[in-house]
């Protein structure tokens, strides 16, 4: 028989990720639901594997047309030190599992330097596949960055390190595990990509306000409303506090707010607590996580976004969907948006907003009003500006060609490991 080209034949991908559907609101889920969509539809055989935030969700199901494996379970309290909700003891049965029922995969990837990737990596090296880790996030939301429930980084960066290649999505992230003593891993770069939004059947945005709220009662808004959308995670740490702590004073200098914050987190319940306390509950809406997001990007008039997280799929989203920004100044975002601090610094200080993205200081309140009401005095300019902005970063951070790095990495792992075993592969 013969040989099938390498670059025509389909792979079978494992991808494993700490979050999948219908958690659309993490943003690493974003960005894990984006990849294995794409590559199923390059035609490739794609299978995910999560584990499942409670006992009630179901161990496998099909999302797209492609398998997704939830066969353990993971618990929100966090790691215990022995027992079956230790880290040793998840990590064991993810191995096991993925040994047992995976071993025909050409190979595996895991989107994230967590527990998981220590699974993939052993497992890997049982199966004798190649695998990859993608170092994820940003910043203080980086894979690098300790925390309260994050207390395995380096046991989880050192297993990232022994994979065939690690993905970093910016240039920051490599330096930073180079500085830390990771140089002898193999690194690929590939950035995040900002792809084109397919065309939706609801355009005019109060439609499409209407058919969001016969879903959800929350999101009812009147037509004199102006909606601010907030898509992080609700934690201590996240850049959502900043727009909770000024969300009284926004309300009583620019009438008609309604703030759309979508996502979930520890601090959810405080977080409604405050925003009632300030008399603001008949203008906020807390309606959850959303599988996908990017309706609420089409009916909201802005976004607001002042933390290191959604920069692997909200912001990507939300820059596709050409919705007005308002973003903090953070070294994350003007890394991501490819402007200099000076230039920031200076659109802040003339409140002109030239680049397309209304920039404000996270320890200014006053900088985030004159932000959002630049939007607000003429949202159609605001559109337009948000529109050229899409463009600009199109042309600097192409989906398409994101895409297709992962895929020729793919490749060329499989035929080495393939040429290393001492065999070509034969077409199906």
């Amino acid at each position: 028989m013969e040989a099938v080209n390498q670059s025509d034949r389909r792979l079978r991908v494992l991808l494993i990720g700490r979050h999948f559907w219908p958690l659309g609101s993490f943003d690493d889920a974003g960005h894990l639901i984006d990849l294995a969509t794409r590559l199923h539809q390059l035609g490739h055989h794609v299978e995910v594997v999560t584990p499942r935030q409670a006992n009630t969700w179901s161990e496998q199901f099909q999302f797209r047309e492609f398998a997704i494996h939830r066969p353990l379970r993971i618990f929100r309290s966090g790691w215990t030190s022995r027992g079956d909700r230790s880290v040793g003891k998840y990590i064991k049965s993810l191995r096991d599992w993925v040994c047992e029922n995976h071993a025909s995969a050409d190979l595996i990837y895991c989107d994230g330097a967590t527990e998981e990737c220590v699974a993939a990596v052993e497992s890997a090296r049982k199966l004798n596949l190649p695998v990859v880790v993608r170092v994820a996030g940003f910043g203080a939301a980086s894979d690098l960055t300790s925390s309260d429930s994050r207390r395995n980084v380096r046991r989880c960066i050192s297993a990232a390190r022994d994979a065939d290649a690690v993905v970093v999505n910016s240039a920051s992230v490599h330096r930073r595990m180079l500085s830390e003593g990771y140089n002898d891993a193999k690194f690929c770069r590939i950035p995040i990509g900002i792809g084109r939004v397919p065309d939706s059947s609801l355009h005019d945005k109060a439609e499409l306000r209407t058919a969001l709220a016969k879903i959800n009662g929350d999101l009812h808004v009147f037509d004199t409303m102006s909606v601010v959308l907030s898509v992080e995670r609700m934690c201590q740490d996240s850049g959502l506090m900043k727009l909770v702590q000024s969300a009284r004073i926004l309300s009583e200098r620019i009438p008609g707010l309604q703030y759309w914050m979508i996502g979930d987190g520890p601090k959810r319940d405080s977080i409604f607590s405050h925003l009632k306390g300030e008399g603001l509950r008949q203008a906020m809406a807390m309606p959850g996580s959303f599988g996908i997001i990017g309706d609420l990007f089409q009916a909201a008039d802005l976004l607001v976004h002042a933390g290191d997280d959604g920069y692997q799929s909200h912001l990507p989203q939300a820059v596709a969907h050409a919705i007005p920004l308002v973003i903090a100044n953070t070294e994350v975002a003007r890394e991501f948006f490819a402007v200099s601090t000076a230039e920031v610094q200076q659109e802040i200080a003339d409140g002109r907003f030239e680049s397309g993205i209304r920039w404000f200081e996270p320890q200014r309140p006053r900088t985030l009003r004159i932000a959002i009401e630049s939007i607000l005095s003429d949202i159609p300019a605001a559109q337009r500006q948000s529109k050229e902005l899409f463009k600009r970063m199109h042309s600097l951070r192409d989906e398409n060609e994101s895409l297709q790095a992962y895929v020729r990495l793919f490749r060329g792992l499989v035929q080495d490991r393939n040429n290393s075993n001492g065999h070509r592969m034969q077409g199906a």
